[in-house]
């Protein structure tokens, strides 16, 4: 459906004026309907899935664009203290929850500085229906499973660098 209430076909397919969304979502229940696009910022944290508290950081900045349920995340975060992590490490505090579709995988590119123990590959797994992705590594280039990352392996100076692109829930 289409309407020109208020605007003239001129205003509505002017090239220099882009295309906008409204400020608030208006939902469509449509497969194919393009009906949200957002950007802004986040604060991330490295932390634990069984707890987190007293961390301090040299660095936390994110960014974040949402094209329809499509959201690409990016952050940089350095711990000045790791304080207390218990549990598997997160990046958590991600900008939107993730759809709740069990071994979907994210698309990540990871960067890692100062871990407490040396990996050879680091990525991050998106959890379902959270706003926190894992952090997992691999030890050995023969190691083919990645594990979950733990306080033993975080140092007071640990940085990572990504960028996380998942679906979101809404």
């Amino acid at each position: 459906t289409f309407t020109a209430t208020g605007n003239n076909f001129d205003e509505i397919l002017a090239v220099d004026k882009g295309l906008q969304f409204p400020a608030t979502q208006v939902a469509d229940a449509g497969a194919n309907v393009l009906d949200d696009y957002e950007e802004g910022s986040w604060t991330p944290v490295i932390g634990g899935s069984g707890g987190t508290s007293g961390q301090t950081y040299t660095g936390q900045v994110g960014r974040y664009l949402k094209i329809g349920r499509l959201v690409w995340a990016s952050f940089f975060v350095q711990l000045s203290a790791k304080g207390t992590i218990t549990g598997s490490a997160e990046i958590q505090g991600l900008p939107l929850t993730s759809v709740g579709i069990a071994n979907l995988r994210n698309i990540n590119a990871t960067t890692w500085q100062n871990l407490a123990t040396t990996f050879v590959d680091v990525v991050t797994h998106q959890v379902e229906d959270g706003t926190v992705a894992r952090i997992r590594g691999a030890a050995a280039a023969t190691d083919n499973s990645n594990v979950d990352l733990t306080t033993t392996n975080i140092a007071d100076t640990t940085a990572l660098y990504g960028t996380i692109i998942y679906a979101a829930a809404a």
